[in-house]
């Protein structure tokens, strides 16, 4: 079945752009002319086009003509900047421009008039993307202690009791969510570019070089977080009672076995706390304090106390402002219609039975552990409807002014894609038969690869994929990286660049088996590094003539002694480009493929990865990788050819 999804696009207001420079002024460069009211006004999907055709102009030979689009582009991106609000994908869009700027350069073009915005862009290294693994923390600067004081004094009017820009910081959790701090990586920060440029903070005040220095030491050491709450505020507890009468929130269990007869926080009352009261109950700017981010932050409370008193609902904040009973103040949610009868006394109830958890963690965020409800709750048909239904939002961050194909295989793949819709239907043959495959590698016959099926997401071109990862998972996309797994609220998702159509057909098989296989792992809640590597054995192993099936092994033995300790990879703080091919020799090494299929099934039995892991490979996962790394280390030195 195919479909074409038309998606609305993004309304915004219209600018027209001031004049650029003129060539008198370039010193005999074209610049672009002066856009005047007829001419289209600046839009991502503007400037998209635009380097569209700067890219296949240089590569048709007209680098020229190339330099000319790309000035406008660049024009068009100077207006946008000045914005108060940039679009989505400004960043990656950016950084598409520096790019070409910096190719146009080495074919020797004088690009020194084109001006790139926000300097980002233009560097010729990129910053490390913010959600690889951060290094090991190291003793320095406490975030509680210092940072936190330190954003406050100098920041805290703009960003942290206010939004300016759309900005705000007001819990470590909110800081790392905008994107503003890349671990590991404090010179390339984007919080630190702002103070150094004197762009921050606004008003004439400087941030002193001491404390700036402390900021990018912070940052540079992994910007660990050391307090006992990442969703606290940046000034503190919330004000309410003394801590010496305020009531003390309970303690919370992990994830509990559910008896007959027990609600399921995670599939019914998460979800109607996430509809009607996460909205104004979020970790930004919460009311009253209480923020419904987590099961943790819900029984926490806010400024009056905890909102849930285990086993006792009659005498739960939450229960009274749902029924407007003994509150001061007004019946909850504000501005809405009380909830039904039957939804308060859902709650009540999962409350007396004692604020079980039923799935991942008290920290957890409430959309995952509603995601999880639904995953565990639904069948596979309308789990897989909902899957692909929720694609769509998906890629409307990913990609906003491109509307994509899509393509379903049945109720166990679907596939996404800007491709030609002939490309994409050669793409979605070939994904539906590796699908097949790696199922029988994988589950028992008859059984579907992964309950409510995989979503394939297939890029024309890398940087489709690079707004993929600026947009959806807030980093930079890691050089040379062409795709990846991950699950993302009800989304279970393998994204891949397309090869293009003259390369062998085994380039494309193998990019699908790696990615689907990756993704069958994760939505399982197996780990990236051992899901990353399991992919890449299983790959070479159902596409064995494919370029990187021939290779892996030899990028596997270079790149062992970048992995410092079996910790550093299991607990994800490895470099991705080190950890795939390591995680494959690991497992090709201990005989993964025969494992892998016990592995899965007692993970579908509702085992933990530990205890799979245990189960299929006689030791903790820590434990038997050290023992790996070891004898690979004896092992005599690879000559150089």
């Amino acid at each position: 079945m195919m479909m074409a999804c038309r998606m609305p696009r993004p309304n915004r207001s219209t600018r027209v752009v001031a004049a650029l420079v003129m060539v008198g002024a370039c010193g005999g460069i074209t610049c672009p002319a002066p856009l005047s009211a007829a001419d289209p006004a600046p839009s991502a999907g503007a400037v998209k086009r635009l380097l569209d055709e700067a890219e296949t102009l240089l590569a048709d030979g007209k680098p020229g003509r190339a330099k000319d689009r790309l000035g406008e582009a660049a024009g068009m991106l100077i207006a946008l900047a000045e914005e108060s609000r940039a679009p989505t994908g400004f960043r990656s869009l950016c950084t598409r421009a520096g790019d070409l700027r910096e190719r146009l350069d080495l074919e020797g073009v004088d690009v020194s008039a084109l001006d790139i915005p926000s300097g980002v862009a233009a560097k010729a290294t990129r910053p490390a993307p913010t959600d690889r693994p951060a290094p090991a923390a190291q003793p320095g600067p406490s975030f509680t202690k210092e940072i936190a004081p330190l954003l406050v004094k100098h920041c805290g009017g703009c960003h942290v009791s206010g939004r300016r820009g759309d900005f705000q910081m007001t819990s470590y959790d909110g800081l790392m969510r905008t994107g503003m701090v890349q671990k590991g990586a404090g010179a390339a920060s984007r919080l630190v570019e702002v103070i150094l440029s004197g762009d921050m903070p606004r008003g004439g005040g400087k941030v002193p070089a001491a404390d700036l220095a402390t900021l990018v030491s912070w940052i540079d050491r992994g910007a660990a977080y050391d307090g006992t709450d990442a969703s606290l505020p940046l000034t503190g507890p919330p004000a309410g009672p003394p801590a010496a009468t305020a009531a003390a929130p309970p303690q919370l269990r992990g994830a509990v076995a559910l008896q007959p007869g027990d609600v399921s926080f995670a599939f019914e009352v998460a979800p109607v706390l996430l509809q009607h009261c996460a909205g104004c109950h979020d970790a930004d700017d919460p009311e009253g304090g209480l923020r419904m981010v987590s099961l943790e932050s819900l029984v926490r409370g806010g400024q009056t106390g905890p909102a849930v008193v285990p086993g006792k609902s009659a005498d739960s904040l939450l229960v009274k402002k749902l029924r407007g009973t003994g509150i001061e103040g007004q019946q909850m949610p504000l501005g809405k219609p009380p909830l039904a009868t039957d939804t308060i006394d859902l709650i009540a109830r999962w409350i007396d039975q004692g604020v079980k958890l039923d799935l991942l963690s008290p920290k957890a965020a409430l959309a995952d552990v509603a995601a999880a409800g639904r995953a565990r709750s639904l069948s596979h048909e309308d789990l897989a409807r909902a899957r692909f239904a929720a694609t769509d939002g998906l890629w409307r961050r990913a990609i906003a002014d491109e509307e994509p194909v899509v393509i379903a295989r049945g109720s166990s793949l679907c596939v996404f894609g800007n491709l030609p819709a002939s490309r994409l239907e050669e793409v979605a043959e070939a994904a539906g038969r590796i699908e097949a495959e790696v199922a029988g590698a994988l589950v028992a016959d008859g059984q579907p690869l992964i309950k409510g099926g995989v979503v394939l997401m297939a890029f024309a071109k890398p940087f489709d994929y690079s707004d993929f990862w600026v947009n959806v998972l807030g980093a930079e996309r890691p050089k040379g990286l062409l795709g990846g797994a991950g699950i993302t609220g009800d989304v279970v998702y393998g994204a891949l660049v397309v090869p293009e159509a003259g390369q062998p057909a085994t380039e494309l098989d193998f990019r699908l088996a790696e990615q689907i296989t990756a993704a069958a792992l994760v939505g399982r809640g197996v780990p990236a590094w051992f899901a990353n590597g399991a992919a890449r054995v299983t790959a070479a192993k159902l596409v064995p003539k494919a370029t990187l099936a021939k290779s892996w092994r030899a990028e596997a033995a270079d790149r062992v002694s970048a992995i410092r300790s079996a910790a550093d990879l299991v607990a994800g703080r490895a470099d991705p480009a080190d950890a795939t091919p390591v995680a494959a020799a690991f497992f090709g090494a201990s005989g993964g493929a025969a494992k892998l299929p016990l592995l899965v099934a007692h993970l579908d039995e509702g085992k933990s990865f530990d205890q799979a892991f245990q189960q299929a490979f006689r030791g903790p996962p820590a434990a038997v990788v050290d023992g790996w790394l070891a004898r690979e280390s004896r092992k005599p030195a690879r000559r150089s050819p």
